[in-house]
Parts: structure tokens; sequence; C-alpha cells
């Protein structure tokens, strides 16, 4: 600007040359019979900017009458031009100025269009392209013109956009250095001061990936914002995969591929979300087609390796056996074999010899069923298993053929909501020569459901019954359970559980009936995973219970323990080695389909093992 010349700046000279065009705006909006706002705002706006020349031109003519009148107190001064030349020179200047920054905006809109765009990666590495204020590249031109107005703009603004442009800062530190809370912190400051700031959301919505329902209207919130980044789309489609909404997720990774077709992210993470949906055909044709164009993509070879064996057909064999604080012993052998798999549904085949004996007795049984697992949708799991046991003669009776079965559904909210676990069974309960041999039979329906009440504090309520046939009678059992648990962290939790279970009449078919019994336990379940890929789970229990006969009073507590674990140790690609081992000082607690309702006394106890290898075939 022209410093002493009122209204001489770019800024000044736009206004005036646009209040001074609105009389012709409007003539022609009116030729064109178009809707104006009336002839009254075109006058005031004409009459201001008329006083703002005439402000400058009277400047101008009163700085040269003052120049005249020094060159006569000091006539040693150079001779003017006749004529006071200042209001044209402030005129001129400011047009001049007017027009090449007018002349470079357009040469670089120009620019900007004819270049082609490009995107920068923000979901592999966890990266975003840097614009301060976190807009789109076809926000540029505006960016520019808002430096160069910036310096007329009013205080308030300039120290609003200060303080947005300080808390982003301080942000994008914290979280390059891994100052989480910071991170939040700061990035919130961000959006509360410009809630349209899409680096902050997208950032915002990274650093809540472990809380689902934050993460995801934080994501939409930055696609809303970002339409055009494909990389937006990406990252709201792995966190609706996380979540286990395939269609959802799927959806989002095909608007990524077209904004961005040919995208390496984009491919492989829909192939990898088909994966999760247990869609491994449809997974393994899109791995194959990215390696068609990319043959050199190591970690995509691994990945479509990986997604074979998922759905090939496998076989495993398996060895198991069970010892009791009664002598009795049970050796199994078997294996399963498992169908190829394409698709979400998985079809098998278990076929197991058993031989049950306590010293004196000894007797066989074959046992085969069909399986089904299926998952048609995230959060929900079925698997079902439906066949017979037969039961070898024994001394004058001939053998025998018993329909057993079990159908599971499990449901999660996938937003870390509630959860309900659905089971029915039958099956003929072989822990025993006499159990056998009598032929007892549970049929069994239950439920287990658990509702969080704050992050890591859940409640779990169980609830079972159970009808016990026998060649004497039949039985009936219920129980009843709490459980308060607690994850301290990621792979462990601790609980604390009451479990009651009651029989309605005592039984001579070999079980241990009693009118009641009551367990108290502190639980713990740790799961861990080795650099080797290792898994370790364990299920510990320790407490005491007490139990009441038929007929008499409740007797004193005694200790109850209870163990449960499992090792997984992959060998080699599709095939993993898989040792369990349950134990049980009392048998009434466990959730084992072979234990329960298996103890002879109150002092019954127990110790199981089985070890199977799993090998996909080629």
């Amino acid at each position: 600007m022209t410093a002493g010349l009122p209204g001489t700046g770019i800024g000044g000279m736009f206004y005036l040359i646009s209040a001074l065009a609105t009389p012709l705006r409007e003539g022609y909006l009116r030729m064109r019979g178009r809707r104006s706002r009336g002839w009254r705002l075109v006058a005031a706006q004409t009459a201001i900017a008329s006083a703002v020349l005439a402000g400058m031109w009277a400047t101008g003519w009163l700085l040269g009458l003052a120049v005249r009148a020094s060159h006569r107190v000091f006539p040693s001064a150079a001779t003017l031009h006749p004529g006071s030349l200042l209001p044209a020179v402030a005129l001129l200047f400011s047009f001049g100025t007017l027009a090449v920054v007018l002349l470079g905006v357009e040469l670089l809109r120009l620019w900007v269009r004819r270049r082609p765009a490009r995107e920068a990666t923000i979901d592999r590495h966890q990266r975003r392209r840097a614009v301060a204020a976190g807009a789109r590249r076809s926000r540029i031109l505006a960016l520019v013109v808002g430096a160069v107005v910036a310096a007329h703009a009013r205080p308030a603004a300039a120290q609003g956009a200060t303080l947005a442009t300080r808390h982003l800062g301080r942000a994008d530190s914290a979280f390059t250095a891994g100052d989480r809370p910071a991170a939040e912190r700061e990035y919130a400051a961000v959006l509360a001061a410009d809630p349209w700031n899409s680096h902050a959301t997208y950032r915002l919505a990274q650093l809540h990936r472990h809380d689902p329902r934050v993460a995801l209207r934080l994501f939409r919130r930055y696609v809303a914002l970002e339409p055009s980044d494909a990389w937006g789309y990406m990252a709201l489609g792995d966190m609706l995969a996380r979540a286990g909404r395939w269609g959802a997720a799927l959806r989002c990774y095909d608007d990524a591929l077209r904004l961005a077709p040919g995208e390496r992210d984009a491919v492989v993470g829909r192939a990898r979300t088909l994966v999760r949906a247990r869609r491994t055909g449809a997974a393994i044709a899109a791995y194959k087609g990215w390696l068609a164009a990319h043959p050199t993509d190591a970690e995509v070879k691994r990945e479509l390796a990986a997604a074979r064996v998922t759905a090939a057909p496998a076989i495993t064999p398996l060895v198991g056996g069970s010892h009791d604080s009664d002598g009795n012993t049970s050796l199994r052998l078997g294996g399963v074999a498992e169908l190829a798999a394409a698709g979400p549904t998985r079809l098998g085949i278990r076929a197991t010899r058993e031989q049950v004996g306590d010293g004196v007795t000894a007797i066989g049984l074959d046992e085969l069923t069909l399986r089904a697992g299926a998952r048609p949708a995230g959060a929900l799991q079925i698997d079902a298993e439906g066949g017979a046991t037969r039961v070898d003669a024994v001394g004058g009776a001939g053998p025998t053929l018993t329909a057993t079965g079990q159908l599971r559904a499990r449901w999660r909210d996938p937003m870390g909501g509630p959860a309900i676990d659905l089971r029915a069974r039958r099956n003929l309960i072989d822990a025993s020569p006499l159990l056998v041999m009598n032929r007892v039979v549970r049929t069994e329906i239950g439920a287990i459901v658990e509702v969080p009440v704050t992050r890591g504090l859940k409640l779990r309520g169980i609830g079972r019954t159970a009808a016990l046939s026998s060649s004497f009678d039949v039985n009936h059992r219920t129980t009843v359970a709490g459980v308060v648990a607690v994850a301290v962290t990621p792979s462990l939790e601790l609980s604390g559980q009451m479990h009651e279970i009651r029989y309605s009449r005592p039984s001579s078919a070999g079980y241990f009936a009693p009118r009641l019994i009551q367990i108290a336990q502190a639980g713990s379940y740790i799961e861990l995973e080795t650099a080797r890929s290792i898994m370790l789970a364990f299920d510990l229990g320790a407490g005491v219970q007490r139990v009441a006969q038929q007929g008499a009073a409740v007797g004193p507590w005694r200790p109850a323990l209870r163990l449960y674990s499992l090792i997984a140790v992959p060998l080699a690609p599709g095939r993993e080695l898989r040792f369990e081992l349950d134990s049980d000082d009392s048998g009434v607690a466990t959730e084992s389909a072979t234990t329960a309702d298996s103890a002879t006394t109150a002092q019954w106890r127990y110790l199981s093992m089985q070890l199977s290898l799993r090998v996909a075939l080629p």
C-alpha cells in the first residue's frame, strides 16, 4: 500500500473497483430479469467508493500544496513538475500492484490445475501430507489469496488462526514423540478452535483406535471433510473391518479404489478384509490379481500363502487321555478332516475311538460327528456338530447307538458392547465304565451374557439347565453363576466368580448328585503370543467350595482349584501343533463336556490331556 494515502492498498483498490462495478452488475441483472438486492444497496456502495476516491484525490492535492510551499521556504530544492502528480502516481501504483497480484494468482491457478494430482500415503506408516490447516490440495489457491489479504485482516481473526496453528504444531510434535495424552489434548484444542481441520480430525481418530465408537465417528468426519482422499476411505475401512462390519469395510475400500485405481494399500487392504470375513476365495483372487502386475511383492506373496492355507483342506490327527482320583482312565485316538472352504462356512468330520477303564472293567466307544462352522457376520459365529456315539457290547447287552451333537452361537457387539453365548448339547458321559454302561446322557442348554460396565470392567451371568437320563432315572441339574472380570491388560483378565449348582434328586447311575454345591473362586485368564507366533493361553481358578448332600445341611468350605491351558506351536506354514491340559479338583465347576457331571465324590480330582497336529493339504 502507499503510506499516507487511505484506500490505496491492494484490498482497498479491490473494494473500490468492485463497488464502482455494482451499478453495471445491477443493470445487467435487471435486463436479464434476475433477482437482485435493489438499487439502495448499490447506491450506498457507490457513494462510499466515490467518497474514498475523492478523499484520495484531496490527500494528493494537499500534499502537492505542501511541497510547493516548502519549495518557497527552501529555494535550493529541485524544481517541481507543473501540477500535482502525487494523486495520479498513488492511483497508478496501487492499480499496478493489484494487476500484478491478480495476474500471478491466475498463472498459479493454471499451473496447479495442469499439474497431475499427487496423494501421499497415510495408512501404511501413519503419515499425512503436510498442509498446516489440513485442507485439500485444491484449496491452495484460497490459501495463497488468504495469505496476501491476511495483512489487512482484523486482529481477532489473525489471533485465532495463530492459536489454532500453535496447538497444531504442539499436537504434531507430541504425536511424533509418542506422547499420546498430550497429542490428544492438543488435537482436541485444534478442533475446538477449527472444527473443519481435517488433519487434526485424522490424527485424533488414529489416537482413538482403541475405542471403536470414537474412532469410527472421527474417521467418518474426516471422509466428509476430505471426500477426494482415498486414504481416508482406507483408514475408515480398516476400522470397520476391526469392528467386524465386513460389508461396510469393503464398500470403503471400493470407494478408495475408485479414487486411486491400482493403489497397493487399497488393493491389499481389501484383500485383508476379505480374509477377516472368511471369504478366502475372493481374497486369493485379489492377491493373485495384484501379484500378476507386481510379481516381486514379497509381503503379498506371504499373505497369499497364508490365505491358501486357511482355505485348504486339512487333517488333524489327535491323541488324548484322562485320569481321575477314583482310578478311572481313558485313552482316545482319532482325527478331524476339514474340507476346503472359500467362503465363510467350513465343513468337517470328526472320528474317534476311545477306551475307558477302571482297572477291572474296560469298555470301548466309537464317535462319528459332522461339523460345520460359519461366520455369516462379523459379530456372529455359529458352530454345529451332529453325529452318534456307539458303545461296544458289554456282558449280555449288545452294542448301542446314541445320537449326539451340539450347537453354539456367539454374538459380540463389535463396538465393545454386550456379548451373548448360547449353547445346546447332547452327549454321552464317558468318564468311567460305570457311567458308560448305565448310558448316562446329558441334554443341556445354557447361556452366558456379558455386559461391560466401564472400560475394562465386565459383568457375566451364566445359566444352564440339564437333564441327565440313564438306565435307572432322570435327574435335573441347574447352574447359575456370576462373574466380575477386569481386563488389566489386553492379554490378562482377572475375575471373581460365584457358582451355585443344584441337583433335583440323588442318583445311583454313577455320578455325584448332591442337593447343593457352592463355589467361590478368584480366576485369571492369560493369553500370550511370542515372536515366533507361539500362542499360550491359561485359565486359572483358585477358591473354596462347600457341598450339601440330599436332605442334609451345607458342609464346611474346602479348597477348589481348576486349570485349563492351551499351547499352539506353528511348525511350518499350514502345520500347527496343539497341546491342551484340563485339570479340576471337583469336576462340578468345569465347562468341559467330558468332565461335568462325572464326579463320584465331593473330593474328586481329574486330569485330561490332548495332543493334536493340524496339517493343511496342498
